[in-house]
């Protein structure tokens, strides 16, 4: 039995969870997170699980990003200083059997009126963006065309549409939670881990003018983690700049580490702390977010 079909038997348990480990996306704690989830989908040992290890963030590429850059370099109006990205799926194509579907993606630019981009650190433009209200920018953003498209998350996107226990009810209060449902949460985050970091690397190799941060997440897509990027350049433009463009995305993973392998029954896990998990550290009480907290980033109003 997999660890966190025990933990999961309970949606406390399964909310705790998920409150530490979207802490560590909004820590930016990616590496910790790769090699827990990594963990966890090799003791799960299934084929989606052996489908999100071979998937790896190099694969993912951003269409449209220069036009972005060259978009807010060349504005003419107030300068750029904050832009918003997600990915979602349309609803519709959950029909579309047999058929790949890659996620579609929003995009907003934004400048400092109503909300100092330029100004505000990490914490604050997540707590902004999680103003039960909806963040200030929504529905400033500035009217410019341009058109971002996410290549290399298809066949795992598809994948997720089309499962076949998405949910899991607890009406009878389960001793543990079904094997699969288990692989349809660990394979939605390593999507959003995927993501994630593939806009990490774009941000640092490829900054946007200015240091513009890029504050991402998902739609009405599980899990709604946001992580902030390339902030880091509005500090190191400069000396340090040319270090952060070299470096290097995630290494593709080695065939051991994909292999199928016997999987061994564990105890019922006694924390969820993930830096328990990775480095041995005790765990912290967490609370867990809000349901469609990315979804109010792209609201108009």
């Amino acid at each position: 039995m997999h660890e966190l079909q025990t933990l999961f038997a309970t949606q406390e348990g399964e909310q705790a969870w998920e409150a530490e480990m979207r802490q560590s996306f909004h820590e930016g704690d990616l590496e910790n997170l790769r090699k827990y989830l990594v963990m966890s989908l090799e003791a799960l040992d299934t084929p989606l699980a052996q489908q999100c290890l071979a998937t790896n963030s190099r694969s993912i590429e951003f269409e449209g990003w220069d036009d972005l850059a060259d978009a807010i370099e060349i504005n003419e109006g107030d300068p750029i200083t904050g832009v918003t990205i997600a990915i979602a799926n349309d609803p519709d194509k959950a029909f579309d059997k047999g058929q790949e579907i890659r996620p579609y993606m929003l995009l907003g630019i934004y400048g400092d009126e109503p909300f100092a981009f330029s100004k505000a650190n990490t914490p604050q433009l997540l707590a902004e963006a999680a103003n039960p209200e909806g963040p200030a920018w929504a529905g400033y953003d500035e009217d410019i065309e341009v058109f971002l498209d996410c290549e290399g998350l298809d066949a795992l996107n598809t994948a997720l549409v089309f499962h076949k226990e998405r949910h899991f009810f607890r009406d009878e209060a389960p001793e543990q939670a079904p094997r699969r449902y288990v692989e349809f949460v660990l394979a939605c985050w390593w999507r959003a881990l995927l993501f994630h970091e593939a806009v990490q690397h774009t941000s640092r190799s490829r900054p946007l003018p200015g240091g513009v941060p890029v504050l991402a997440g998902m739609v009405d897509m599980r899990p709604e983690v946001m992580m902030v990027h390339g902030i880091e350049w509005r500090e190191t433009l400069g000396a340090n700049a040319e270090a952060l463009a070299g470096a290097e995305m995630p290494e593709m993973l080695p065939e051991s580490m994909i292999s199928r392998k016997e999987v061994v029954e564990e105890k019922a896990p006694t924390g969820l702390d993930l830096r328990r998990r990775v480095a041995e550290a005790e765990p912290e009480e967490e609370v867990p977010e809000k349901k469609s907290l990315v979804g109010r980033l792209f609201r108009k109003g």
